[in-house]
């Protein structure tokens, strides 16, 4: 019996419990899946059509068999902890999706009535034609879904008041009427076309992540999806000079495997960036950086390189230079004026280039990060980023090494640095979250 609750109440939980527990079993059994899903999102878009592009992905579509996972996996995991009566362990997982629904996509409390009512209807309509459906079952699944609701909508108006305060504390200075000091007159600086320019922006109506995991919404790096406007691309070592498999080593079959791999999905990414970049452009928003960095000395001599690349060998010794620029492995050159090159004389980018200072100016707060080798320079670049404060995401089928050895050596130790996603998630995420 709960403390400070009557025996009358206790009997009445107990009643809601079984009553969604035996539903909820049938549910699972006979009606979770696309016919099921698909009335209840049809009565949602038709009946609340304001929340439609929230489910939404990147091109404006709808992935029903997705959605319908994520959105059931939740009322499932909320109906075995009230049916276990561990409410205690139940509300912080609750409050911990409510502050992500409102902070990632401004999700309010209405929002929850509306999908509550379409849910409800839905159940109602599948269990009815099984007649399991009545007026018990009715107030049992009101009372779980309110549980459910309550407690993410109240954590979520919570976070956002936090954040809000946060991100928009600020000292305050009189504001300058420029319209009354130019005596009414409003008109814009136009361009030659008659145009009004519209400078890049970086959107601030969303918390940076930093923002976000300071207030604990995120708590592990693995939760934290990319977004395209902080997001850049940084492509390690991508160049001929450097990409020569050893024919003797007797990882040669793995090296030419590895290696056609990564071009292939390197390319991959660098596209589906550019395409970001387009997109965010053509809104006058910045984001989705393309940064290139290789191996290229200052001086023809490369006296201007590190010690340990002194001492490495003649390929490192002797690096491309400004006579005899880097040459990139064709289908990964940059493209001049859009993209950012950063030639370095070390084995980290963030050592010998103004890599850090660059991405900062741009916004950035994430990284993908692709390249080779593996274990040398995308290593060193991921863990250097992670220590100066930028979420990593290594594309680990778009990073190559010698050997098998090499690469996995090289995936282990990034692993305490970043997350580790194939080519495929990562596109998905980035497309996800236009």
């Amino acid at each position: 019996m709960s403390v400070g609750a009557s025996s009358d109440d206790n009997a009445l939980l107990e009643k809601h419990r079984r009553a969604v527990r035996s539903s909820w079993r049938l549910v699972e059994e006979s009606l979770i899946g696309p016919d099921f899903a698909q009335p209840f999102y049809d009565r949602l878009f038709e009946s609340y059509p304001e929340v439609r592009p929230m489910f939404e992905n990147a091109s404006g579509d709808f992935d029903l068999n997705d959605q319908a996972e994520k959105f059931f996996e939740t009322v499932g995991m909320a109906v075995d902890f009230l049916n276990a009566g561990d409410a205690a362990s139940l509300v912080p997982k609750l409050e911990e999706l409510g502050r992500k629904h409102a902070l990632l996509w401004n999700v309010q409390r209405a929002q929850y009535d509306a999908v509550g009512e379409c849910l409800i209807w839905t159940l109602k309509t599948g269990l009815k034609e099984k007649g399991a459906w009545n007026a018990e079952v009715a107030d049992a699944w009101e009372w779980a879904y309110q549980t459910i609701a309550k407690a993410m909508a109240d954590a979520g108006e919570e976070a956002k008041e936090k954040a809000q305060t946060k991100m928009q504390r600020k000292v305050s200075f009189p504001e300058l009427d420029v319209s009354a000091s130019n005596g009414g007159d409003e008109k814009k600086e136009e361009d030659a076309n008659g145009e009004t320019p519209r400078a890049m922006t970086t959107p601030t109506n969303l918390p940076s992540i930093h923002a976000l995991v300071r207030s604990g919404v995120y708590t592990s790096r693995n939760d934290i999806e990319l977004r395209p406007r902080l997001t850049a691309l940084l492509v390690v070592d991508v160049q001929k000079e450097l990409s020569t498999i050893d024919a003797s080593s007797p990882d040669v079959e793995f090296a030419k495997c590895a290696f056609v791999g990564m071009i292939k999905n390197t390319s991959r990414l660098i596209r589906k960036v550019r395409s970001n970049r387009a997109k965010l452009e053509g809104r006058g928003e910045a984001g989705s950086e393309c940064i290139f960095t290789y191996c290229e000395a200052l001086t023809d001599n490369s006296r201007d390189a590190s010690l340990d690349y002194k001492l490495s060998g003649p390929l490192l010794a002797k690096l491309p230079s400004p006579s005899n620029p880097a040459q990139f492995v064709p289908g990964l050159e940059p493209v001049k004026g859009k993209d950012i090159c950063l030639p370095k004389t070390s084995c980290s980018a963030f050592q010998s280039t103004n890599i850090d200072y660059v991405l900062k100016n741009c916004g950035i707060e994430q990284l993908v990060v692709c390249g080779q080798p593996t274990d040398q320079s995308v290593e060193s670049a991921v863990r250097d980023a992670a220590d100066r404060g930028y979420l990593v995401t290594v594309a680990v089928d778009a990073c190559a090494a010698q050997s098998e050895v090499d690469q996995e050596r090289g995936l282990a130790g990034m692993r305490g640095f970043s997350r580790q996603l194939t080519t495929d998630e990562v596109i998905d995420e980035l497309g996800n979250g236009m």
